[in-house]
């Protein structure tokens, strides 16, 4: 037996007596369908019926209320027929046509009207795929929640997914959806009455929990969710595994949703700082040192507008002839405040931000064209070395994008050089291979950074279309004063020699440990004993100086 239906009520507001006239005399017909209520005033409206979903607004216009002064629907009381239709109100009556009909034709209007805006506003704020609030509709949520319980028992989650997008790049967008919604499931099977779960973006979600009864029931959740979202996915027959960060923010009292949703971005971000599927808790300690990253991470973009970076130069000394036949371009950051920043300052955190991207084409780009500036002094070619991150090895625009700077500046590609290190060339082998390949068609050459410090596989670096090893300072500065240092840098060069690659020795700084590479076989050297990195127009004369001389630690 279905539930009686409630009455509409109808909230009249007028100064006119005969409106209430004409209202009480249709109310008979309507057979208890609505009633007809009279509002002494405003006051009484809001404080009685602002939230009173099968309430109606009867006013005239001489007490139409001002423009978000009323949420309830508004029907407008006339005297006559409007030259066009009154703003602000739902439908409007006519004093000399309202009879039941009229009446109940403006009624039934207003209901679906009412139908239709509450299902607009239901799909604005839900996410369409997976039926649960997206993001306008969470923080509505939070922030009720927030006030319901004067900020306290509610503990926000910040979940993000790790390489969702590789998902949608390899099995397609919809294999994509799909595996959402096993997340979703996931997670749903997880929660408890008096949670919530919302989708804040495409692979990023938010989770309320309710604490009230128990304050550390957050951290066990979010082990439990861990845990479930470490299983392995079923996407197309293919089995999938997906690593996932998830932050833990308590609410505290008198807290807001902005500081409470910035404390769980945090903490996701520490999260991601680990591997798999992990969680981490906001901590107050580390809220200074956590702002401090983030600012740094807004300047950083607002530096990348501003064109506030530079690149510093690094010769590289061929030990068989004393010249100069490279360079390795250094990135800085010339900052107002903490002065010229080394990349240790910040290009970490350009890789954890994905800043790395656009940052490595703007290096690409700034050395291009300072390629372009050493031809026109007429100084013989050099290689120009670049760091390249793993991540932008990735991006399916570095072979386009690179194509159009090197034919904007005219440069020659064979004598760009992109340094990478072990781990991104170890990492999905074939794909590292096919992309080299690809940029190796434009001339492009590869030197591997960093040497000795990764784990390498000499029958993979083999497979490579690799030109050069970069033995790494760490090796190279302890090489005068232990023998185990001489005797690893040494059967380093052999190795690399034995696979016809040459080997750039990095960090020498003391005539001791240049004539022990030269004794080795070792074909460059870079470091301070050769020069310091230098900016542009510093280089350009130490090149023309060294062109019409034999650097003098050439031996």
């Amino acid at each position: 037996m279905s539930a009686p239906v409630e009455p509409m009520r109808l909230l009249l507001l007028a100064s006119e007596p005969e409106w209430a006239a004409l209202l009480h005399a249709c109310m008979p017909a309507l057979k208890g369908a609505a009633v007809l209520l009279t509002a002494p005033d405003w006051d009484a409206v809001d404080s009685l019926f602002s939230r009173d979903r099968q309430a109606v607004v009867l006013t005239t216009p001489a007490l139409q209320p001002a423009p978000g002064r009323c949420e309830l629907p508004t029907i407008l009381l006339l005297h006559s027929e409007p030259e066009a239709a009154p703003s602000g109100v739902s439908d409007w009556l006519v004093s000399d046509q309202v009879n039941v009909d009229s009446l109940r034709r403006c009624l039934r209007h207003v209901r679906e009207r009412g139908v239709l805006v509450a299902t607009l506003q239901r799909l604005a704020e839900q996410d369409p795929l997976t039926g649960i609030a997206n993001r306008q509709g969470f923080q509505a949520l939070l922030a009720t929640r927030l006030a319901d319980h004067d900020g306290r028992g509610v503990a926000l989650g910040h979940l993000d997914l790790d390489n969702f997008r590789h998902v949608n790049d390899a099995l397609g967008h919809q294999s994509g959806d799909r595996l959402i919604l096993q997340v979703v499931l996931r997670l749903k099977h997880q929660l408890e009455a008096g949670d919530q779960l919302a989708r804040l973006g495409s692979d990023e979600f938010a989770l309320l929990i309710d604490t009230r009864r128990d304050p550390g029931r957050a951290e066990w959740m979010a082990e439990r969710i861990v845990e479930a979202l470490a299983e392995p996915y079923w996407v197309d027959g293919e089995s999938l595994l997906l690593g996932c960060s998830l932050g833990l923010a308590h609410a505290r009292a008198q807290s807001g949703a902005d500081p409470l949703m910035w404390h769980a971005h945090i903490a996701m971000r520490q999260a991601k700082a680990t591997q798999g599927c992990t969680f981490h808790v906001f901590n107050e300690r580390i809220n200074r040192h956590a702002r401090s990253l983030a600012d740094l991470e807004s300047e950083l973009r607002r530096a990348l507008r501003r064109d506030e970076l530079e690149l510093h130069y690094q010769p590289r000394l061929n030990l068989a002839d004393g010249r100069i036949v490279g360079l390795e371009a250094l990135v800085r950051w010339r900052h107002a405040e903490r002065g010229l920043l080394p990349p240790s300052e910040f290009v970490p955190l350009a890789e954890q931000s994905g800043l790395i991207v656009p940052l490595g084409y703007w290096v690409i780009a700034r050395a291009l064209r300072d390629m372009q500036a050493l031809n026109t002094q007429g100084l013989a070619p050099l290689h120009m070395a670049v760091n390249l991150s793993f991540r932008q090895f990735q991006d399916s625009q570095l072979l386009a994008t690179l194509s159009r700077l090197i034919a904007e500046y005219g440069v020659d590609a064979h004598w760009l050089e992109f340094e990478l290190t072990e781990t991104a060339v170890m990492r999905r082998n074939e794909r590292v291979r096919q992309t080299m390949d690809a940029l190796g068609r434009l001339g492009v050459r590869f030197s591997l950074d960093d040497f000795g410090t990764g784990f390498s596989s000499f029958v993979h670096l083999n497979s490579l279309p690799i030109t050069l090893l970069k033995v790494d300072r760490s090796f190279v500065a302890k090489m005068d004063m232990r023998e185990e240092n001489r005797k690893l840098v040494h059967a380093m060069i052999n190795l690399a020699h034995n696979l016809n690659l040459e080997v750039v020795a990095e960090g020498v700084e003391s005539e001791a440990q240049l004539a022990l590479l030269r004794g080795f076989g070792c074909n460059q050297v870079q470091g301070f004993l050769v020069s310091k990195p230098l900016p542009v127009d510093a280089l350009i004369p130490f090149l023309l100086q060294s062109s019409h001389r034999q650097v003098g630690v050439a031996g």
